[in-house]
């Protein structure tokens, strides 16, 4: 072996030595780097004002109440009551909400209060609210403007209760962007305030109430602006043995609403349809309306000639009728199929 080759061999297991060091080196680092990501990666959730991230995640407000599993995309509240300026949810992300036990959001922000915001740059996103536990949003009267819930697809498993204020502006109990679907024999009940315009519940799509499940709105709003009740800018299906009650005290205003639908209205066998307000028609629908076998419709207007009015039909297949109703498309009295 010459001097030269050995000298080459020398300096090429030097590199070689080099290269797996700096190899370890940046391996480690990567390694370090990539757990700190971990460690850091935000969520777009926000309890309270608290950013939902990989740290905290476990236990978000640090007594156990709240907590996600980013996995499943489910975050969860177990016997939380959070009363904050902040809203207690708000989430950029469509999400799935865990409710375990009694759960209590109170927003206190004087501009804009939310207790359930799901949306990011005015694209809502999608919430579902599930487990066996219950939520009341509280907001008082403190505010400029408020909504209880708002949403673009929004699922209730579970029993919601929604408490809005007397605001100086708008006040929404629940806003849903595209549909409303509740499931599992679950009850929303929404309380709205007085406002200047002011909605219980608004539905810009579809609305949709399984078997056994409640809907209920009143509306008291003490103003001589636009009131409603229900509306529903699509279809809304009442499956069997489900319970739709709005109550709406439009005393002080002629722009009241109490029950709209644009689209067909299906009353499922053994459900029950209770509507009131003073000054609106108690039910108005666009389209027809079909009440099945063993549904009830008991409908009350103070001063329209008709309690329930409909652009189209009203076929009934047995279904008991205690309002007066004027359809365009004439009231179609037929046997059970």
């Amino acid at each position: 072996m010459t001097k030269r080759t050995k000298i080459f061999r020398i300096v090429v297991c030097t590199l070689l030595a080099l290269t797996m060091i700096w190899s370890a080196i940046w391996g480690a680092a990567i390694i370090l780097l990539g757990k700190n990501l971990v460690r850091t990666a935000m969520y777009d959730i926000y309890i309270a004002g608290i950013s939902v991230n990989a740290t905290n995640a476990d236990d978000i407000l640090g007594d156990g109440t709240v907590y996600y599993d980013a996995y499943n995309n489910i975050l969860t509240f177990n016997n939380a009551t959070i009363a904050s300026e902040n809203w207690p949810l708000y989430s950029k992300i469509d999400l799935n909400v865990e409710l375990i036990g009694e759960n209590k959001f109170v927003c206190k922000n004087e501009e804009y209060s939310a207790g359930v915001y799901a949306g990011d740059n005015y694209l809502s996103k999608d919430i579902a609210f599930i487990g066996d536990g219950s939520l009341t949003i509280e907001i008082p009267n403190t505010c400029g403007e408020a909504v209880g819930v708002f949403a673009s697809d929004l699922t209730v498993a579970t029993d919601i209760t929604v408490k809005t204020p007397d605001c100086e502006n708008k006040v929404h109990g629940i806003v849903c962007d595209s549909s409303l679907l509740i499931v599992e024999k679950a009850v929303v009940t929404v309380n709205n305030g007085a406002a200047k315009n002011s909605v219980g519940v608004r539905v810009r799509g579809n609305a949709l109430l399984e078997e056994g499940t409640a809907l209920n709105v009143l509306v008291n709003p003490g103003t001589t602006e636009i009131c409603k009740g229900l509306s529903v800018s699509g279809d809304i299906f009442l499956g069997k043995d489900t319970s739709l009650e709005v109550l709406v005290d439009d005393s002080s205003t002629d722009l009241g609403e109490g029950i709209r639908v644009s689209g067909l209205m299906e009353i499922g066998m053994g459900s029950t349809v209770t509507a009131s307000a003073k000054n609106a028609y108690a039910l108005e629908c666009f389209g027809s309306i079909e009440a099945n076998h063993g549904a009830s419709i008991s409908a009350v207007s103070d001063q329209k000639d008709a309690d329930v009015f409909c652009s189209g039909a009203v076929v009934n297949y047995g279904a008991e009728m205690d309002a007066e109703m004027d359809a365009l498309g004439g009231i179609h009295n037929k046997t059970e199929n």
